[in-house]
């Protein structure tokens, strides 16, 4: 029942009030009107919630109407389901998918019946019990019967047999299973997972702690071809089928386990691979490896020692077509241009390039050996201001000089400092552009391709390079579309 509140104010003023219109009263008559106050005000609140009633009704009633007639509820139900799948973040999308189901009863049913929006990547820690146990169990549910993206988490905790069942009742849907091995890692589970009918599964990541459990062997994968091997001691010769393996992912291995895994790939169209260097240059140089199906390659180097290139030297690969070289910790080793040039002489269809973190006196011979070169990124690579313009330079074009990469149409340059002098720079870019009246007007076509892109970004956010208008002046024909760089309007 609801109260009003009553002042100090209303009760002085009441008192005056029924003082002086009882003052000829009895103690009696008074209590009578008291009676009589207490009933109007039972009949009153009695009308007042009825109205209240009313009011909440008329109110839920107008919510509705506006639900029915809002433009979300007019959505049909597979492009609201597409809205919800991007309103969730790749990084949040546990707590994003529980938040969009506990909006209301509809959002709820429509997510529940969307199997999408539960096939994110998932992680199941094996020493959970309980509600974690439950929620992975009704996560699952609602994913059915889409493919399912797995991390097992064991730790050094003991496996939860409850949890791990959870994860064989969805093998079947498995698309990829990430997987640390670890000396505490029950062979038991080993044997189990790797028996399990992993008929969807098309990527495993597979890291042991310097020892291979024999149990180890998934081999009944018909759909397996994306691998990534992380720390083995050793070659594995039966893991998986490897002439499966078109995309292989290694990490953290020697330059034999590295070397001999590669050679099992027959088929290997995409490889990804961390190196440590060599602490000396080899004189005697081993056995060159063929991988003669790989188009992409991506070679990072953690630089613990100095030598880089005696990998290249190890290596041939007669169809690549992208590379992409990264010292991801920013300090770039003895770089031997002679190791990389036999490298690129063997693999004549380069088009891609990428270094990272190199310095700029090494790029130079690269680009001389990359005749069909199409596109060259280069990110977070340093140098001193001469070396820097000093291969800037040599990509500058001029008529009757034979071109550095004729084929050359796309320059990417993302740096946190510029080390190039604005006005080289400038006119490199200008000497490979012309439009197309230009192009027509001239009685022969240029030794190079023309730009279809540029982007050239130096700085971040705050510490951002903005181009004076100088540099802005020489390259002003060029189209923004072609040229993305960044100026300082206020000149």
């Amino acid at each position: 029942m609801a109260t009003m509140t009553v002042t100090g104010a209303s009760v002085r003023a009441a008192l005056l009030e029924q003082t002086e219109k009882t003052r000829q009263c009895s103690k009696a008559e008074i209590e009578c009107i008291i009676e009589e106050s207490e009933r109007e005000i039972i009949s009153l609140q009695s009308q007042i919630d009825a109205l209240v009633e009313s009011r909440d009704s008329h109110r839920a009633r107008v919510c509705a109407l506006k639900y029915i007639v809002s433009p979300i509820h007019s959505l049909p139900v597979e492009l609201l389901a597409e809205i919800f799948d991007l309103a969730i973040e790749d990084e949040t999308h546990i707590q994003d998918t529980h938040r969009i189901s506990h909006v209301c009863s509809d959002w709820r049913r429509v997510a529940h019946s969307t199997s999408q929006l539960w096939t994110r990547p998932l992680q199941a820690k094996l020493w959970k019990t309980g509600s974690a146990m439950d929620g992975l169990k009704a996560w699952l549910a609602c994913s059915e019967p889409m493919g399912v993206h797995i991390s097992l988490i064991s730790a050094l905790k003991d496996v939860e047999r409850g949890m791990f069942e959870e994860v064989l009742r969805v093998a079947h849907r498995l698309v990829s299973l990430e997987f640390p091995v670890t000396h505490g890692t029950p062979s038991w589970l080993v044997r189990e997972l790797a028996q399990s009918q992993l008929d969807s599964l098309e990527e495993l990541q597979l890291r042991v702690a310097n020892w291979i459990d024999p149990a180890m062997t998934f081999t009944t994968v018909p759909r397996l071809r994306k691998l990534s091997l992380i720390r083995f001691p050793r070659v594995p010769q039966i893991l998986v089928p490897w002439a499966q393996i078109t995309d292989l992912t290694l990490s953290e291995n020697t330059h034999d386990v590295t070397f001999g895994i590669l050679a099992l790939c027959p088929n290997l169209v995409v490889a990804s691979i961390t190196t440590y260097g060599w602490s000396d240059r080899p004189e005697i140089q081993p056995h060159t490896l063929v991988v003669s199906q790989l188009r992409f390659l991506t070679l990072h180097s953690k630089a613990e020692y100095k030598y880089i290139t005696p990998f290249f030297t190890r290596l041939s690969t007669p169809l690549l077509q992208s590379i992409r070289v990264d010292f991801r910790d920013g300090k770039c080793p003895y770089w031997t241009p002679t190791d990389f040039t036999v490298f690129q002489l063997r693999a004549p269809n380069i088009t891609r390039l990428e270094f990272a973190n190199s310095d700029y006196f090494s790029l130079e011979a690269a680009l001389r050996s990359s005749p069909s070169l199409t596109h060259l990124t280069l990110t977070s690579c340093t140098g001193s201001a001469a070396s820097a313009d000093a291969f800037i330079s040599a990509l500058h074009y001029e008529d009757g000089v034979p071109p550095l990469v004729p084929w050359l149409h796309t320059l990417i340059v993302r740096t946190q400092t510029s080390y190039f002098t604005e006005d080289t720079l400038a006119r490199m870019v200008v000497s490979r552009w012309w439009t197309d009246a230009e192009l027509a007007s001239l009685g022969a076509l240029p030794a190079v391709a023309r730009w279809t892109y540029v982007e050239l970004e130096f700085g971040f956010r705050s510490q951002r390079h903005y181009f004076g208008p100088r540099f802005t002046e020489i390259v002003k024909n060029i189209p923004a579309d072609i040229l993305k760089y960044y100026c300082n309007l206020q000149n």
